[in-house]
């Protein structure tokens, strides 16, 4: 790149920057930081789902709950029908394990080999296809001979 190129990409960008630099600072500020936050706190929640799961897997008869103490999602991780623990840990000043299972409905139990099996299904049915691949027809083909 030539030295006048490079001189009139820098104006551009000054420009550029000047006019939308304090518009973009208050989408920023609006926008960008509660998407991180919300990005960061999906993927603390997937952590804490794969952690139950994976504990749910050691377990005889483990099976994992999702519920929503104050509106925060928390899994509690069964053996049976008894609670073993609960993802994220509970705070200590938080409601205790038996009152975070005391009205939920149990047979929302999820067992690792059935959420081994939904993640297989979505993977398989968001798996991308290769054009042409699929059981279609052309439809300007002549019929099978009979």
């Amino acid at each position: 790149m030539d030295a006048a190129r490079a001189a009139r990409l820098a104006k551009r960008g000054a420009t550029l920057a000047v006019k939308y630099g304090p518009q973009a600072k208050l989408a920023w500020d609006n926008g960008g930081r509660k998407a991180a936050d919300a990005a960061a706190a999906r993927v603390t929640l997937a952590r804490h789902r794969r952690h139950a799961f994976a504990e749910a897997d050691t377990l005889k008869d483990g099976s994992v709950l999702r519920v929503a103490p104050g509106g925060v999602a928390a899994y509690v991780v069964f053996a049976g029908d008894e609670p073993v623990s609960v993802h994220p840990p509970a705070a200590p000043d938080g409601p205790a394990l038996a009152d975070l299972v005391a009205h939920a409905d149990l047979d929302k139990r999820v067992t690792p080999d059935e959420q081994r099996a939904a993640r297989a299904a979505r993977r398989e049915r968001l798996r991308p296809r290769r054009p042409g691949s699929g059981a279609r027809t052309d439809p300007k083909a002549l019929p099978p001979p009979e």
